[in-house]
């Protein structure tokens, strides 16, 4: 599954492993391909370092496949009898010299997008630390919110406390209400 989605990855130019698991949350072709698991992006970045050389190769044989499928092409087109490279065209075809220029160059490519990917990860690692997915809450808002719970569990404590007291004086506990200055 992680094979599948790091080759979308690199295909739709998305290298870093926190991008990666944030498109498996909201991309829905990412989803399809991840079969709806949604990895941390540590575990995506360990995947990739640990089968490192076994990706390379299977880029590069995912590009010759490609290649010879014709789902790649380079050419031109152009208008008004411009020249257009053909099928016919001696460029199109390839000696085994060339062939030999185009799997180096294809080599090249897989191991660039592959430390442009380990580039990524590591500025991020730096930037947000390496557990961090970056999208965390700040430290000012997590201190916020903590202390929001802990004023709404006081609240109810002291409206428990103003019904039981009500009930002791006979009152309806509909009515309690604690004070204003109640602590």
């Amino acid at each position: 599954m992680l094979t599948k989605v790091l080759v979308y990855g690199y295909c739709v130019g998305v290298y870093s492993s926190r991008r990666l698991e944030r498109r498996l949350a909201e991309d829905v072709a990412f989803r399809v391909l991840a079969a709806g698991n949604a990895p941390n992006f540590r575990t995506i970045s360990d995947f990739r370092k640990l089968h490192l050389a076994t990706l390379a190769g299977l880029f590069e044989a995912v590009l010759k496949i490609a290649l010879e499928a014709g789902a790649l092409k380079l050419g031109r087109v152009a208008l008004d009898g411009t020249t257009v490279k053909a099928n016919a065209s001696k460029h199109k075809a390839m000696s085994y010299g060339r062939m030999q220029d185009k799997e180096r160059q294809l080599r090249a490519e897989v191991r660039r997008l592959l430390a442009e990917a380990e580039a990524a990860d590591a500025k991020e690692d730096a930037q947000y630390g390496a557990d961090q997915r970056g999208d965390e809450l700040p430290a000012e808002l997590q201190r916020r919110e903590t202390r929001l719970k802990k004023i709404r569990e006081a609240k109810r404590a002291l409206e428990e406390r103003a019904r039981q007291q009500a009930e002791q004086d006979g009152k309806p506990a509909a009515e309690a209400k604690p004070a204003d200055k109640d602590q």
